[in-house]
């Protein structure tokens, strides 16, 4: 029986406000600065290697060579189901649908596609873009390939402690996006959104 290698990874980001100090003396000025400057490099060391230290492998045997029909949108519509069933059962709030962050799951999808790997390549201008449209505070992405069924994807975040993590997390909103590539093969990018 063949085998078919399949591949998830996790990126998740917090998006905080920061206010303006008032301007009292130089000192405090470069007091804030410093801080900002460490803060800044702090988020950007955290997600870079959040995005890494995350991707997981895993292995399905598939049917043989028989090619298996995969419906996207039908795919889609059953994961977000599956996946606010799941949040529900253990007490957290069902996430609403986010139609204007969908353009950025199918554009990463296509990128990855294109690329012919899973990745979270430019999370961090993908997680600005959505929270300037939507006021998001925080933001995470799950991402997999290969896949044939809601039902295998769903198992197997909720087999990686990380993409459970984001799953449940504290979130109001989420977009999803499943395309095939020219093999007909699935690509699936999730994103959570939390908007206050």
């Amino acid at each position: 029986m063949a085998r078919a290698t399949c591949s998830i990874r996790l990126a998740h980001r917090t998006l905080g406000i920061v206010e303006p100090v008032p301007e009292s003396t130089p000192r405090m000025k470069k007091l804030y600065s410093a801080m900002l400057l460490l803060a800044t490099v702090a988020l950007l060391t955290m997600c870079n290697s959040t995005s890494i230290e995350d991707e997981i492998e895993y292995t399905e045997a598939s049917i043989g060579n028989e090619k298996i029909s995969i419906d996207p949108n039908g795919i889609e519509s059953k994961l977000i189901d599956m996946v606010n069933e799941h949040r529900a059962s253990i007490g957290k709030n069902t996430l609403q649908n986010s139609p204007s962050s969908y353009k950025y799951a199918e554009e990463h999808n296509d990128y990855m596609i294109a690329k012919n790997k899973l990745s979270h390549d430019n999370f961090e201008s993908r997680a600005e873009k959505i929270a300037e449209e939507t006021h998001a505070t925080g933001i995470s992405e799950n991402v997999a390939r290969y896949y044939t069924s809601a039902e295998q994807t769903i198992e197997a975040w909720l087999d990686s402690d990380s993409h459970k993590k984001a799953m449940e997390g504290d979130y109001t909103h989420t977009t999803l996006s499943v395309q095939l590539d020219k093999e007909g093969r699935p690509y699936y990018t999730q994103i959570f959104i939390k908007v206050d």
